[in-house]
């Protein structure tokens, strides 16, 4: 028999695309899936889920309030939203609701309760965010893609299932080979080492900022290294001009919707600590200079780059630490002794979970209902 299965997702794509991932998977089992999305991109999410061709149905969020008049409102507008999530749910009667964190989840997962279906969860970061700390008080279980910080509150089982990654990226990765194209257009030479930089959706002016100071300090490694950035901005003039004067190659975009050929070509990269940019480099294992977001939310990202860091698969370099004639220092000691890297990179490499989607769907599908109508 079918199980039915709803996903209650939204908020960033850090939660969105592992969803797609964990819903394309469940489908291949022959589940039946529903997404039930909230939050500001909710209408976006449903159409990509809808071209996916998974049904995706919108349903209203609250956020925490932040001032006087919003605390006031709260009460009634959190009510409201679990009652229509409470309406979907009854609709849909799934055999187990899947929360995939974030405060878009939360009206679901409430719902969930309310109705006597078993809620399992996933939590991307090392620490677990607080919707997915409150539902975990009721929650069957929770899939993780890091392992937790020592002393993150915790209310339910949890197993490490990885973070569930697009299958482009899984069969890049697997595959493992040069570039040859993207290089070409990129520039890339494959006598020089490549460095990646990127820094996320919310981070990225720091790490741009950071470059662009840095870039003089390189001119001496002009023939030995080479840069991909992807900037998160079409502001790159500045930037632009600092590598050219500094004589160095560099690609530089806004962004770039297949990375998984930047990650191929890639020798170092230097990045932001979100917990999806981490899986990735562990599924290319590629060694990296981390340097967490400090104004994530509960500074998530440190707790992230400290897991990995213990493991020796990173190097964590805190934000108030980083500057340009450090980042020079850095790119030079890797140059001149690539080995302490290579080993994070087979370090980090060990930890990568490429079948996570396989695993979420099989912890769903372990908790729905032994004994159910019409079984």
């Amino acid at each position: 028999m079918t199980a039915r299965i709803a996903i209650a997702s939204g908020g960033t794509g850090g939660h969105f695309y592992p969803t797609l991932a964990i819903a394309r998977e469940l489908q291949r089992r022959d589940a039946e899936v529903t997404l039930l999305v909230a939050g500001r991109h909710a209408a976006a999410q449903r159409a990509l889920a809808s071209a996916e061709g998974l049904a995706a149905i919108e349903v209203p969020s609250f956020r925490m309030p932040d001032g006087v008049l919003s605390a006031l409102a709260f009460p009634w507008r959190a009510a409201a939203a679990v009652r229509a999530a409470r309406r979907e749910v009854r609709s849909l009667k799934p055999e187990v609701l899947l929360g995939m964190g974030s405060f878009a989840a939360v009206p679901a997962c409430l719902a969930a309760r309310r109705e006597g279906v078993p809620l399992v969860l996933h939590e991307g970061n090392a620490w677990m965010g607080r919707a997915n700390r409150a539902a975990s008080r009721w929650a069957r279980c929770a899939g993780l893609s890091l392992p937790l910080v020592e002393g993150c509150p915790v209310h339910c089982p949890t197993v490490t299932t990885g973070m569930p990654l697009r299958a482009a990226l899984v069969e890049a990765a697997r595959v493992g080979a040069w570039p040859e194209a993207f290089a070409a257009a990129a520039g890339l030479s494959r006598s020089r080492r490549t460095l990646l930089v990127f820094g996320g959706s919310q981070g990225a002016r720091f790490i741009n900022d950071l470059l662009r100071q840095t870039a003089p300090l390189l001119a001496a490694l002009a023939e030995r290294v080479q840069v991909l950035h992807l900037t998160g901005t079409d502001d790159n003039a500045a930037l632009l001009e600092a590598y050219r004067a500094a004589g160095l190659t560099a690609w530089v975009r806004r962004s770039e919707a297949d990375i998984q050929h930047a990650y191929l070509a890639a020798d170092l990269v230097l990045c932001r600590g979100g917990a999806s940019s981490l899986c990735e480099l562990a599924l290319f294992g590629k060694a990296a200079i981390v340097v967490p977001l400090p104004t994530a939310a509960e500074d998530h990202q440190t707790a992230n780059a400290r897991v990995l860091a213990a493991r020796q698969a990173i190097r964590h370099w805190p934000q108030r630490e980083a500057s340009p004639a450090g980042l020079a220092e850095i790119l030079h000691g890797w140059l001149a002794d690539p080995g302490p890297y290579e080993a994070q990179a087979r370090a980090i490499r060990a930890l990568a979970m490429p079948d996570a989607a396989t695993r979420m769907a099989a912890l769903c599908l372990e908790h729905v209902p032994a004994a159910r109508p019409g079984a």
